[in-house]
């Protein structure tokens, strides 16, 4: 299993970086490696369901993903949780906080990584270093998405 954790601050208010980033049929603009949506059930909320690809070490994977919560949180923030299923599962939280007039935005993701793409690269650490860039990545396209 990978495991990743990060964060960033956005200088833009957490309800326009949550408009941006819990709109399932934008993800692909910003998310490093995500196809577009081949179907979407839902607005982004709890229970909201995603069918799309995801490239990881060149293979492209079906995926199935699923809102399981959006929820505010006691701060005046948004907490969200997405597992994914396919060759590729796992699960992401999503923890969008107000932070002076920015947000503040962790993400926490739980993977596996499909023995076809072991297979091509055929080392483990090497795949969970290029996913750790791409959601740094990933972060940073968020942040130039909701602060122009």
């Amino acid at each position: 299993m990978g495991h990743i954790k990060l964060s960033t601050t956005i200088d833009a208010p957490v309800e326009r970086v949550t408009e941006i980033a819990t709109d399932p049929q934008h993800w692909a603009s910003w998310w490093v490696n995500l196809g577009e949506a081949k179907k979407v059930t839902g607005d982004g909320g709890a229970g909201t369901v995603v069918e799309h690809s995801y490239l990881m070490a060149g293979v492209p994977f079906p995926v199935t993903t699923r809102v399981v919560e959006n929820q505010p949180t006691p701060t005046g923030g948004k907490h969200v949780r997405i597992e994914f299923d396919g060759p590729l599962k796992g699960w992401q939280t999503w923890e969008y906080e107000p932070a002076g007039t920015g947000t503040l935005v962790s993400l926490e993701i739980e993977y596996n990584v499909p023995g076809s793409a072991i297979g091509k690269f055929a080392d483990h650490v090497v795949i969970e270093h290029m996913q750790e860039r791409a959601r740094q990545q990933t972060l940073e396209n968020l942040k130039l998405m909701a602060e122009r």
